[in-house]
């Protein structure tokens, strides 16, 4: 096992905000401008320049792409469709080398989390990020999943209107994207405001999958109506859950070799 880098700051101890886990209901008018209307519009939609001029894109992109995107906020609003939900917590860890070690909020054996080192570089690992002498652990999970949703998103296939079913697939995963941006600033606010840097079970700096059970666990995410699948994947799709280290210095970074 690595050890941590020698150069690592002293920090101040923190009281977390809460202990344990809470449910949160954002409200959506607060998440709609966390929205990446970019992302959504080139990323998820497939809005991409290609062969166009300058003049002829942005025309595109400000008309067809910028009413679709309006149009599908606006139903969202009025519909309820898809619904920002967020299941919170926070907790007590230590890092040691490359690994933390979690206490459970409800009490119990302590976890130990693993995670990989870069190997230039910085050599960062995420437990780098976290007071040596004991630190708190934010985790979240969101959805704007439900069963309402997924019924809608069946209709819509079953009746072939697959171009719409397309661009509120697009919308709900870029929109649950937004609250976990929204999440993530609501539970640093006490702290300071928005630093640091979340990680997504599956990335390069947190590869093991099996840690979104852990995530949904001690986030209690049942109470918002998520849940694992055996292959470690969230159930309703339109979610995410993800570690949140609060200090300035916390970053992400994907490159590991």
């Amino acid at each position: 096992m690595n050890s941590a880098p020698q150069s690592l700051p002293v920090d101040e101890p923190l009281t977390p905000p809460f202990r344990g886990a809470q449910v949160w209901e954002p409200p959506m008018e607060e998440v709609n401008p966390f929205i990446e209307r970019m992302s959504l519009l080139v990323g998820r939609w497939g809005y991409k320049k290609g062969n166009l001029s300058e003049g002829e894109y942005r025309q595109i992109l400000e008309g067809e792409a910028q009413g679709h995107y309006e149009r599908l906020q606006k139903e969202n609003l009025k519909r309820r469709l898809f619904v920002p939900q967020a299941a919170v917590a926070w907790l007590t860890c230590r890092p040691d080398g490359d690994t933390l070690i979690v206490s459970p909020p409800g009490g119990g054996e302590p976890v130990v989390l693993v995670f990989p080192r870069q190997r230039i570089g910085e050599q960062l690992s995420i437990p780098d990020f976290f007071r040596r002498e004991g630190d708190i652990l934010g985790c979240f999970t969101v959805t704007v999943g439900s069963p309402e949703a997924s019924a809608e998103m069946t209709r819509l296939q079953e009746a072939g209107e697959y171009q719409e079913y397309f661009f509120w697939n697009g919308f709900a995963a870029e929109y649950a994207d937004a609250v976990a941006e929204w999440t993530h600033r609501r539970m640093l606010d006490p702290l300071g405001g928005k630093r640091g840097a979340r990680f997504g079970p599956g990335y390069p700096s947190c590869p093991d999958m099996t840690l979104s059970r852990r995530i949904c666990e001690w986030t209690e995410a049942g109470r918002i109506g998520v849940t694992v699948t055996d292959s470690d994947m969230l159930a309703p799709e339109m979610s995410t859950c993800a570690l949140l280290a609060h200090r300035p210095r916390a970053r992400v970074f994907n490159r590991l070799d």
